[in-house]
């Protein structure tokens, strides 16, 4: 494996956590009483304990670079996103600099998700 950076985000709620993110394809490969693991593929998501973050006041983020962000976008935008209500997906951004879509966690964390050319 190569040395790597992760994103690291805050969780109020493990369970509830795993779970929206089982929602996106994500699989849980570690999780204690103080941290959790995910992956979807090449992707890599940690969390830690944060059971009195107010999600409203929320201002974690990371950036999800991939080379198939149309396709990530069709399928979780196609998914019952009523099964969370505290989270949801935005509508694709254009700009001359970038093209990206964003995903909020039930957690208040912003994930944007950027194409790579």
């Amino acid at each position: 494996m190569q040395d790597y950076i992760s994103a690291n985000l805050p969780a109020i709620d493990f369970d509830h956590t795993r779970q929206f993110y089982a929602f996106l394809g994500f699989k849980c490969d570690y999780q204690s009483e103080q941290w959790m693991i995910l992956s979807k593929d090449s992707l890599m998501l940690e969390f830690f304990h944060h059971p009195q973050l107010d999600r409203k006041e929320s201002w974690f983020s990371a950036c999800l670079r991939t080379h198939t962000m149309h396709d990530l976008f069709h399928v979780w935008q196609a998914l019952d996103w009523t099964k969370f209500p505290n989270a949801r997906i935005t509508e694709i951004e254009c700009s001359e600099e970038i093209e990206l879509f964003c995903v909020i966690d039930p957690n208040g964390s912003l994930i944007r998700c950027i194409q790579i050319d």
